[in-house]
């Protein structure tokens, strides 16, 4: 294990099961031999200033989270190396919900809204001890054993009072202050994130595409949204083919979370007092039953 990691550190008790991906940093699952209980590691090499710098913002801001909604950090095991930084955390087996939206179809909307209040319930926990994500999509939102969703990667993060955003987001699900590096209010951009990550686990493919100058994109044009709101949900809906149906109250929902002026968008409050997000939802067995069937089937 650390000849992948060009790391030195004495773990003689944790295997290398698998490496699931190299970006900003490099992440493995492991399995501790004494337990069998699987981990996620995160590595950075101190070579690397940038991911080096990502590991310890994202280090720094799990040490004060512990919710159910939030992938948990594990400081107990004391990984440490001269020449790498280290983050282990609870391994997510279901993945994550881009995969999950990929492989499966999410058409019930009860059971997307059933997620969707623990997004609501992961994401009231960091902005009321004053983070923003600023990074919200499918790919950072996982799914543990306990079918519960746990929201991931915190290394473009920041405190609400920092004055200069670091982060240039992901592109589809940013909302445009974010993406133009002028973005103010933290909150709000989380807020215009997550209403992309309700539309795409529900409907399957992103509200609006970036590339504006590809004729392709439209009606998935931002633009076309603020301009033409009612023609843009009528053409989204022919593009779903039958498959869903955005209801008005969704419609509601969404169009309040993507205001262009990011002080208009909805808040946290506003969305659990929306029509919407009160109807229906399953409970934690109805759960296990529903998506039981539903990887039994793939």
């Amino acid at each position: 294990m650390s000849s992948s990691l060009m790391c030195n550190f004495p773990a003689p008790s944790f295997k290398l099961e698998q490496t699931i991906v190299s970006d900003k940093s490099t992440i493995y699952l492991i399995q501790n031999e004494l337990d069998s209980k699987k981990y996620i590691l995160k590595a950075s090499s101190h070579q690397d200033q940038i991911s080096h710098l990502a590991l310890q913002r994202e280090k720094h801001f799990h040490a004060s989270l512990h919710h159910e909604n939030i992938i948990q950090y594990i400081p107990d095991l004391n990984l440490s190396a001269q020449n790498c930084d280290f983050i282990l955390m609870e391994y997510a087996s279901f993945g994550d919900f881009f995969n999950l939206a990929t492989d499966y179809n999410f058409s019930d909307e009860k059971l997307v809204r059933t997620f969707f209040h623990q997004m609501i319930k992961g994401l009231q926990y960091l902005h009321s001890h004053g983070i923003a994500h600023l990074d919200l999509k499918l790919e950072n939102l996982l799914l543990g054993q306990d079918l519960l969703l746990k929201i991931a990667d915190f290394d473009l993060s920041q405190r609400f009072e920092d004055l200069e955003l670091i982060s240039k987001g992901t592109t589809n699900y940013r909302s445009l202050e974010v993406k133009d590096g002028n973005c103010r209010d933290f909150f709000a951009a989380d807020i215009y994130s997550l209403g992309v990550c309700l539309y795409t686990f529900f409907a399957g493919a992103f509200p609006f595409l970036e590339d504006t100058n590809n004729p392709v994109a439209m009606p998935f044009r931002y633009e076309t949204f603020i301009e033409d709101n009612s023609g843009f949900w009528e053409e989204n809906q022919l593009l779903m083919d039958g498959r869903i149906t955005f209801s008005q109250s969704f419609q509601a929902l969404l169009n309040n979370m993507w205001a262009a002026n990011p002080h208009e968008r909805s808040t946290l409050e506003d969305i659990k007092n929306s029509e919407w997000f009160n109807q229906p939802t399953y409970n934690l067995n109805e759960l296990k039953t529903i998506m039981k069937t539903m990887f039994a089937s793939s």
